[in-house]
């Protein structure tokens, strides 16, 4: 059988390159050939040894391959998007989450939120201990199982946008929740006309930054340490820049309250993955207002906060977790109508065999969204 080359997570700080055997595709299963996967921050957490998976694994889960081998029910079992059926040569993004068991409490009590299944399968976070080994995408090919979301796709989309496909869809996530109504009536909820602020310019962010400006937001302010991404958020729709290093709190609320009626964003969405971004949040959002939190896929720490400006602020908390894998065409379809320059939060496309480079280079001056190359 042929040889497939994959990086292995084997223990903490340890990344190599294995070879496995080329799986043949089961009745309800398919292979497919990765030609572009994005480096994500789960990425490096999990070569830390951050992360609550079983070792050694095969990391990666923003990909975008070509079908090569297809079992005879693998169209029965999966759920496709975009095509009546599985073929190969088909173009595909696959949902890092599995379809949601259907058994669990969560499932159960909870159908609405897929996300929050017991029993999910996500690639680039299963253990590659066993055959057919290759469920994560830092791989030459990916094994996908009967429980996959498949998405076809659209033809003459180009690569770099149909990589971003799964930070795009968390994004869109992120901007979701905040419209959720909580009481609905006037004023309440994110919507066309409100202002926002997102906290850490990075690409998740940033594409947060391009959905809200997508959706008619009024004024968008962002906050970053870093000159240049707070440069990249302005180019996909912020109105407003401010350099956290170059400000004090007490001037970064005079000028967000500048822009915003005096009272502070309708909403404030917390991209930065900083504990202190958090608590920040709370300061600078208006009374009646929304917090997002999406930043936090994994644990940094604590922040102080005072539950009376909870209170007294009246506000609604939204966490955000994963997506459901049907938001996955909704960013697709984001690609096609959109002018925004997306694309541009990459700022680095490396080889295959740079792969454990790709993931220690996120978070460096200059780094934006790396994508490695097949």
């Amino acid at each position: 059988m042929d040889k497939v080359k994959a990086w292995v997570i084997t223990e903490p700080e340890k990344i190599e390159l294995q070879e496995f055997e080329r799986p043949k595709a089961a009745e309800a299963g398919a292979l497919v050939k990765v030609e572009a996967v994005g480096v994500c921050g789960s990425d490096k957490h999990l070569l830390a040894g951050r992360g609550k998976v079983n070792l050694p694994l095969i990391a990666g889960h923003e990909f975008v391959g070509r079908v090569v081998e297809v079992g005879a029910k693998a169209s029965e079992t999966m759920a496709l998007i975009g095509m009546d059926k599985l073929e190969e040569g088909d173009r595909v993004i696959v949902a890092p989450a599995s379809t949601a068991c259907g058994k669990c409490y969560f499932c159960k009590h909870m159908p609405h939120r897929p996300q929050l299944c017991a029993n999910r399968l996500v690639y680039g976070f299963m253990s590659c201990a066993e055959p057919p080994h290759l469920f994560g995408a830092f791989a030459e090919y990916v094994y996908l199982h009967p429980r996959s979301w498949v998405f076809k796709v659209p033809d003459g989309m180009p690569l770099d946008k149909a990589v971003l496909a799964e930070p795009t869809s968390i994004a869109l996530r992120g901007v979701e929740r905040a419209m959720n109504p909580g009481e609905p009536f006037s004023g309440h909820g994110y919507g066309p006309g409100k202002s926002a602020i997102v906290y850490g310019t990075g690409p998740i962010g940033c594409l947060a930054v391009a959905h809200m400006r997508y959706t008619g937001a009024g004024c968008i302010i962002v906050t970053d340490f870093v000159e240049s991404r707070l440069e990249m958020a302005k180019e996909l729709g912020a109105d407003v820049t401010i350099n956290m290093s170059e400000t004090t709190l007490e001037e970064r609320l005079e000028i967000i309250r500048s822009h915003t009626d005096g009272v502070g964003p309708d909403v404030a969405l917390e991209a930065a993955g900083a504990p202190q971004a958090f608590q920040e949040c709370l300061e600078v959002v208006r009374r009646g207002g929304k917090l997002v939190e999406l930043g936090h896929y994994t644990d940094p720490g604590t922040t102080e906060i005072r539950p009376f400006t909870v209170c007294n602020k009246d506000i609604d908390i939204h966490g955000a977790w994963s997506i459901p894998p049907i938001l996955f065409k909704d960013s697709l379809t984001f690609f096609s109508k959109t002018d925004l320059p997306i694309t541009n939060i990459i700022t680095h496309h490396l080889g295959f065999d740079e792969v454990p480079e790709a993931i220690r280079m996120l978070g460096k001056p200059g780094v934006g969204k790396v994508i490695v190359n097949f």
